[in-house]
């Protein structure tokens, strides 16, 4: 029909040609795909060029725990970063076991075992959160700090995992559901929460050792008759830092409770544990 319309020569016959729906579609399909492929791309550049750099800033990174110490006596285990060292101490007289954890000589946790006295275990949880608020009022005076209502709440993106669990125990000794809270304010002192289980209370307070302002995480955990007590602390201007790591080493506690006759004798009195551990000039 072409060869027989170009035989006349008055008129140029062009014929039109179509497109057809599929095509377009693949067309717009190819810019598409480049354009997600730019995208990717940027965010790629942009995760390596500057993403590293905001996670150490918001001072959020998960903190790496792969050293571990089991008491072999009494049964509980805790972990630690790798850069952190580990010291058994010698027990003073009405400790059952104690150790220091440390970064630096400004930056550590120090672990206390005590037994805890029947009378108050007889009272509940609420008997013994009510020994805790005075034993911690003790220590927070004795290291110059002031008592006071607790700001203190566990980091939201402190890594898991470690015996933290969804469930916590009020003032009055219930526990609440996981979706409800995991954390509780109790007796503008303590946030209650949960570590493995177990009814776990702590604070954090500022103090002025020898002229610098230091910050402390006062942590107590408690475990059938024992009651384990952390305390750490940074200079004020580091304690962003090394917060996580500290809440991490708490997190991590697990505790296997030993046969009866394993454990002490004799019950130490404990009333006067809050002896402060540093020396105020």
């Amino acid at each position: 029909m072409e060869s027989f319309l170009k035989d006349d020569p008055e008129h140029e016959i062009v014929l039109p040609r179509h497109r057809s729906f599929w095509f377009y579609m693949a067309i717009t399909g190819i810019v598409i795909l480049a354009l997600a492929v730019f995208a990717g791309a940027g965010y790629l550049v942009y995760r390596i060029a500057w993403g590293e750099n905001e996670a150490k800033n918001d001072g959020g990174e998960v903190v790496d725990m792969n050293q571990d110490y089991t008491d072999p006596e009494l049964g509980f285990t805790i972990s630690y970063p790798e850069n952190w060292s580990l010291e058994l101490g010698s027990p003073a007289e009405n400790e059952i076991a104690a150790l220091t954890l440390s970064l630096s000589a400004q930056k550590n946790m120090e672990l206390r075992v005590y037994q805890l006295d029947p009378v108050i275990s007889i009272g509940g949880i609420e008997a013994i959160e009510e020994y805790l608020v005075e034993d911690a009022t003790g220590r927070i005076i004795a290291l110059g700090g002031q008592p006071g209502s607790s700001e203190a709440s566990q980091p939201k993106n402190v890594q898991t995992g470690y015996g933290q669990e969804g469930t916590s125990t009020s003032a009055t000794g219930e526990k609440t559901a996981p979706d409800e809270t995991d954390e509780t304010l109790t007796d503008e002192m303590f946030t209650s929460t949960r570590i493995s289980g177990l009814p776990a209370f702590y604070t954090e307070f500022t103090a002025n050792i020898m002229g610098e302002e230091t910050k402390f995480l006062l942590y107590y955990i408690v475990a059938g008759d024992y009651i384990f007590v952390f305390q750490a602390r940074s200079p004020a201007g580091e304690y962003k830092d090394a917060r996580p790591q500290f809440y991490s080493i708490t997190g991590s506690f697990k505790w296997e409770q030993i046969l009866e006759e394993q454990a002490p004798d004799e019950t130490p009195d404990i009333s006067s544990t809050w002896a402060p551990v540093i020396t105020l000039c």
